[in-house]
């Protein structure tokens, strides 16, 4: 292979002739000839700064060992490249032999590097830490700016073992003798310490290591960082205090916890002591702040109580009254502990506790314990007459008329046995329906489970029609219906189903309306999602605005005669099915009052 098929730039320097013998890369990466590279031309493209290089080409009698240089030759486009220049020759030689190869790779991760290492000096010379590191015997050979700072010393004055004069004298065999040990170990190490100078005081400091191994895993170097737990160390020792008494007060009651020094009056509140007494947590506790809250009867007792704990230091446990400034009056339980050995100065620990409510309800139950038990009795036995009476009415009143009916037809001159058979047959359905009501009144007073089954609310709507036809005659009224198609079926007990229907029925045919006209009802069966209503609308004045709110309760009525347990049975019935009930006025005239059922099948 000949010079010009080579990559790499040839050519020879003679002290009378200079360059010559320029190969063909010389023309490719300079984009010159041997016109222009020849004697001293070829240094014209070598960067001013590495020509000096080449100084010893000048000497009378110039060096003729091989040497190698690092030097930056111009490209045809004017940038400079880096290239290896070897240099051969010896005594004997007329001149020296010039390779250059091409190293711009190899200059670039050489810069690379030396960059991440001036970062890396910066990092932890900024790094917002202190840190080091030392040799596999322990002694320091490294320290950033911060660690120098923060312990205020020269790095002269730290090095090797200079560092442990900086450590507390209280802490600094310990910390020596650990490290001592611990530098044998190859596990990664962490030691609390204080530090600083007796002018400038002490702060608490974190250091950790972990050690740098070879391949063999022998330690070659410890790393390590100190920080500055000086705040942590504070808020440790605040914390250690205050978890002392409250968790004695907590093991008391989960109430505000108080405690004191008697030996420097130094007093501890919570958060919820300053709560319980109104007062700002920029107020300092004590017991002078304490007494500004005492209520004045109570003021002497404790104020002895005061005493016999700062005499003693003993427990006790009593209660009195605050007086707030805006009149009201507090009722707090006080409990304190006694001083305990050991207990690190925080001598008596209590707690004090808000029984304002209990103290309110407890008299309140007094004044009224013995009407509550009189009306407790009589309101059971009120309901269950009540609710039986308004029940079983119906069907009795319905039975009467039957039976005066079929007398009727019986008795006339020439009797009419099927009106007198449809009569009796009303009274024996009318007769099944009381005894099946008294069934569901026993049920549910002795908290029986009803039987429910699937049902339809029309069907069942057009069964109950008949048995109020004399009622609805009684009040000169009428009843249409208007019953949705394909109706979903409910899961309920038809009696009590029934029992809500004629008592809706009953209402509304009983509304205060025009003196005189009688009522007419509309009944509606409808089916929104998964609920199906039923409504009974009348054309009376409506409900007082006032006692919508009330027309559920138990023992409200409108009317004079009413006893006020329909629709409250009738709300407990449907609520107890999951459902709804309600009631509104209309915008024209009268009200809607019905109730929803969800649509579910049994389990």
């Amino acid at each position: 292979m000949t010079d010009d098929e080579l990559p790499a730039l040839i050519w020879r320097v003679d002290r009378a002739l200079g360059g010559h013998n320029f190969n063909r890369a010389w023309q490719i990466v300079t984009g010159r000839g041997e016109s222009d590279l020849g004697g001293d031309g070829w240094l014209e493209v070598v960067h001013p700064e590495d020509r000096k290089a080449f100084a010893f080409l000048r000497n009378p009698s110039p060096d003729p060992a091989a040497s190698s240089l690092d030097i930056r030759i111009q490209d045809q486009d004017g940038r400079h490249c880096w290239f290896l220049v070897n240099c051969g020759g010896g005594a004997e030689s007329p001149g020296r032999a010039f390779v250059a190869l091409p190293i711009d790779a190899r200059k670039s991760a050489e810069s690379a590097r030396e960059r991440e290492l001036a970062d890396v000096r910066a990092m932890l010379d900024n790094a917002p830490t202190m840190m080091w590191r030392t040799t596999a015997s322990g002694e320091m050979d490294y320290a950033n700016d911060r660690y120098l700072k923060a312990w205020r010393q020269k790095w002269d004055l730290i090095k090797g073992w200079g560092w442990k004069n900086s450590v507390h004298p209280e802490d600094r065999d310990g910390i020596v003798n650990y490290w001592t040990v611990h530098r044998l170990t190859d596990g990664d190490g962490t030691y609390e310490f204080r530090a600083g100078t007796p002018d400038s005081g002490y702060r608490w400091y974190l250091s950790v290591c972990t050690a740098r191994r070879d391949v063999d895993g022998n330690v070659l170097q410890w790393y390590g960082a100190t920080f500055d737990i000086e705040a942590r160390k504070q808020a440790e020792e605040r914390l250690r205090r205050s978890e002392a008494f409250l968790r004695q007060g907590q093991t008391i009651s989960k109430t505000g916890s108080v405690g004191a020094n008697l030996v420097t009056n130094e007093h501890y509140w919570s958060e919820e002591t300053y709560r319980i007494l109104e007062l700002d947590q920029s107020v300092a506790p004590g017991f002078d702040a304490y007494l500004q809250r005492v209520h004045p009867d109570d003021l002497k007792q404790v104020l002895s109580a005061f005493e016999h704990i700062k005499r003693s230091g003993g427990g006790i446990e009593f209660e009195h009254r605050l007086a707030m400034s805006d009149g009201r009056v507090k009722h707090l339980r006080i409990r304190v502990n006694p001083a305990q050995p050991g207990n690190d100065r925080m001598n008596p620990i209590g707690v004090i506790m808000d029984v304002t409510a209990a103290k309110v309800a407890e008299e309140e139950m007094h004044r009224a314990q013995e009407d509550l038990t009189r009306v407790a009795r009589i309101a059971t036995m009120a309901e269950l007459t009540a609710s039986i009476a308004h029940e079983i009415n119906q069907p009795l009143a319905g039975i009467l008329t039957n039976s005066e009916a079929s007398l009727r037809w019986i008795n006339r001159p020439e009797p009419d046995i099927a009106e007198a058979r449809e009569a009796i047959e009303r009274t024996v359905v009318g007769a099944r329906r009381a005894s099946e009501v008294v069934r569901q009144l026993r049920a549910l007073f002795s908290r029986k489970d009803p039987h429910p089954i699937q049902i339809d609310l029309g069907d069942l709507v057009r069964s109950t029609l008949p048995l109020m036809r004399s009622h609805v005659s009684q009040h000169k009224g009428s009843v249409s219906v208007d019953l949705a198609a394909d109706l979903p079926l409910v899961f309920a007990d038809p009696v009590q189903i029934q029992q809500i229907i004629i008592n809706l029925v009953m209402n509304g045919l009983q509304a205060p309306g025009k003196e005189g006209a009688g009522r007419r009802l509309v009944i509606e069966t409808s089916h929104v999602a998964d609920e199906v209503t039923l409504s009974v609308t009348d054309d009376g004045l409506g409900v007082d605005e006032k006692d919508l709110v009330h027309i559920f309760e138990p023992f409200f009525s409108t009317k004079t005669e009413g006893m006020g347990m329909g629709l409250s049975i009738c709300r407990s019935i449907v609520e107890a099915r999951g459902g709804r009930i309600f009631v509104r006025n209309n915008r024209s005239s009268g009200a809607t009052i019905g109730f929803t059922l969800p649509v579910e099948r049994p389990n």
